[in-house]
């Protein structure tokens, strides 16, 4: 029997949300900042201000030491309304295709659940050689292995068939079904990774992104997202092999219509 090994993604749920509240505090101070230099005492300046700052005369050195203790994202996002915009645009594009990616990973892995089930339940009903090596009779009438291999005649003569055994096609199938799952299974977390390396990118205060590369995120963003959910409705798409009578062969068995996977 096969052994399939699942690789657990970081907790992207507490990513997410940690991304979250750092670019909703971005936004709380930049209207902070707005009041502060308006004069009006928030009272809230100082979760990022030093002390120095916090107590400098507000109509003096107060203004130069509060923007020096500011980082240069955080100035950006004060000094330029349409770059704030437009980082608030792409934060939120970035969290929702993380959130779809989400929904796909889950979709996927029930997939992968089902598809293991059904064929460990096929190879529970196969035949097997005296060793207890699995074998399966493919539409000629050959005897296989599972992973391929022709069954000598002296040992085919010894399996004792009870006439519903998986037939090789059809365990091929739902094996390949399940490789395909896992692949697709891998390009998610991938996508993933890549636009978790976008939001990381975001958090970076000292080096702010332009807006050409705020855009290019965004938009690589989408197109990840909705290339991940084409491949995986065309996977989902594709059925388990299709059986159908066939008298061809000796016992009542079928010639497999296999799926491309």
């Amino acid at each position: 029997m096969q052994v399939y090994n699942f690789i657990v993604p970081f907790d992207e749920n507490e990513h997410e949300f940690r991304l979250t509240e750092r670019f909703a505090r971005h936004a709380r101070d930049f209207d902070d900042f707005q009041n502060e230099m308006a004069g009006l005492d928030t009272g809230r300046m100082k979760r990022f201000l030093p002390d120095g700052a916090q107590s400098a005369d507000p109509n003096g050195k107060s203004a130069s030491k509060r923007a020096e203790a500011l980082t240069r994202l955080q100035l950006m996002l004060i000094e330029n309304p349409a770059y704030a915009a437009l980082f608030e645009e792409t934060a939120t594009i970035l969290t929702d295709a993380q959130s779809r990616l989400d929904a796909f990973l889950e979709s996927i892995r029930a997939q992968i659940d089902q598809s293991i089930v059904v064929l460990e339940e096929k190879l529970d009903g196969a035949a097997h050689l005296p060793d207890g090596t699995k074998v399966f009779k493919d539409q000629t009438g050959q005897i296989r292995t599972q992973d391929g291999g022709a069954v000598p005649a002296d040992l085919a003569a010894t399996i004792l068939w009870n006439g519903n055994e998986p037939s090789y096609e059809d365990v091929q199938a739902h094996i390949a079904r399940l490789n395909r799952l896992k692949e697709l299974e891998s390009d998610i977390q991938s996508g993933q990774a890549e636009i978790g390396d976008m939001q990381a990118g975001m958090e970076d205060d000292d080096n702010p992104l332009s807006e050409d590369d705020l855009k290019d995120f965004g938009q690589r963003a989408q197109d990840i997202a909705d290339s991940l959910e084409q491949e995986m409705d065309e996977t989902l798409a594709k059925t388990a092999p299709i059986v159908e009578p066939d008298q061809t062969i000796g016992r009542s068995t079928a010639a497999i219509i296999v799926p491309e996977l």
